[in-house]
């Protein structure tokens, strides 16, 4: 009995270190959407499921919430008109929460690419990062043409 009690013991004191080791971590350092047409809402007729893409956000500011950000597209119709994140959960049109201006006359490739300081949005996407995607829109798709949610991807990456 002695013995089942000591490995008992163990075990308890093993979980409790496990669950202090993972409460010390630091936030996540960066968040990643990646960008499908399908994620899209409405979804845009003229895009086809080579229509994608890949956002990527690192915090270099816990405290000012700055959050360099890039956005990579491909195989969109259309130039490319805006970027932004938006407060949404999967399947639901929501609105701009953040501008991520893309570069004039780029269609492909890295289509925006920059910096913002929101300490207040970040602590949002920090708590609840499921209700809040990316998308990129066109002069062929102006409500967006591709889009990914912020949770799918990203709160687990450092």
């Amino acid at each position: 009995m002695k013995k089942r009690y000591g490995v008992l013991v163990v075990a308890v004191l093993a979980l409790a270190g496990a669950a202090v080791a993972l409460a010390d971590q630091p936030p996540a350092g960066t968040f990643v959407a990646v960008l499908s047409a399908e994620e899209e809402v409405p979804l845009c007729v003229p895009a086809t499921n080579a229509s994608r893409g890949l956002a990527i956000f690192h915090v270099t500011d816990e405290a000012i919430g700055t959050v360099e950000f890039k956005i990579v597209t491909n195989n969109v119709p259309g130039d490319i008109v805006a970027a932004h994140i938006h407060v949404a959960p999967k399947g639901v049109a929501g609105p701009v929460v953040q501008p991520t201006p893309p570069t004039p006359g780029e269609e492909n490739g890295v289509v925006a690419e920059g910096s913002f300081a929101n300490p207040a949005l970040l602590a949002a996407i920090r708590a609840n990062p499921d209700n809040y995607y990316v998308n990129v829109h066109t002069n062929v798709c102006p409500a967006g043409v591709v889009r990914g949610q912020l949770g799918d991807h990203g709160p687990g990456n450092n």
